[in-house]
C-alpha cells in the first residue's frame, strides 16, 4: 500500500510524541522500544523506521521537549508582556505540578535521565537549553545579559526542582506550600 505525502513525516511526529510520553511516565530504563512503539500504536519494526535505537528517540523527545518548552515561553513573553514571568510560575507550579507524568515539562522530567545519556545526547540537550535559558532572559527587566542569564538559570532551577519536590510528596497541602514558596522565590529573583 501507498501512502500519500507527508504520512512519513506525520508518522514520525506521532511516534516522537508517544515516545515522550513514554519517557516522561516511565523514565528511560522504564520503557522499552516495545512499550514506546505501543504507546505510538505502531509496530516495533515501524518504530525502528523511525529511530535506529531507543537511545535516539529518548534523544530527539528530549529535545523537542525542551523546544516546546522555549516555544511556550516565547509565546507567553509575547502575549502576557511584562506579566509572563508570574503567569508562566503560575502554570508551571500548578499545571506542570499537577498534570499526569506522561504530559509534565521535559525540563523536569526528562533532566536526569539525560545526564545519565551519552555525550551527544547531553550536548545537544545543552544547546536547547541554553535556547530556553536565553528565552527566560530575555523577558527579564533587569540587569546585564550576563545577570539575566544567570537569574533565567535560577529561574529554571527553581522551577524544575521545585515540580520535582512538589510531585514527590502524597499530601496536596504540602505540594501547594511548595508552589507558592517557589513561585514567590522566582518573582523575587526577578526583581533582583
Amino acid at each position: 500500500m501507498r501512502y500519500g505525502p507527508g504520512h512519513k513525516e506525520d508518522a514520525q511526529i506521532r511516534i516522537l510524541g508517544a515516545a515522550g510520553r513514554g519517557f516522561r511516565r516511565l523514565g528511560y530504563g522504564g520503557i522499552g522500544v516495545d512499550g514506546l512503539a505501543k504507546e505510538a500504536g505502531v509496530t516495533s519494526g515501524a518504530f525502528y523506521g523511525h529511530f535506529p535505537s531507543k537511545a535516539e528517540a529518548f534523544k530527539a523527545a528530549a529535545l523537542a521537549g525542551l523546544v516546546e518548552l522555549r516555544g511556550g515561553i516565547e509565546d507567553l513573553r509575547a502575549k502576557a508582556g511584562d506579566a509572563w514571568l508570574e503567569e508562566f510560575a503560575d502554570f508551571y507550579m500548578s499545571v506542570r505540578r499537577t498534570c499526569d507524568l506522561s504530559e509534565s515539562c521535559a525540563l523536569q522530567s526528562l533532566s536526569p535521565d539525560v545526564a545519565r545519556a551519552d555525550a551527544e545526547t547531553r550536548t545537544a540537550y545543552e544547546a536547547e537549553l541554553l535556547k530556553v535559558v536565553d528565552a527566560v532572559a530575555d523577558g527579564l527587566p533587569h540587569g546585564t545579559r550576563f545577570a539575566r542569564r544567570k537569574t533565567a538559570w535560577a529561574i529554571l532551577s527553581i522551577l524544575s526542582g521545585g515540580v520535582t519536590l512538589a510531585r514527590s510528596g502524597h499530601d496536596q497541602k504540602v505540594g501547594a506550600t511548595i508552589a507558592s514558596a517557589i513561585k514567590a522565590a522566582v518573582l523575587a529573583l526577578a526583581r533582583s
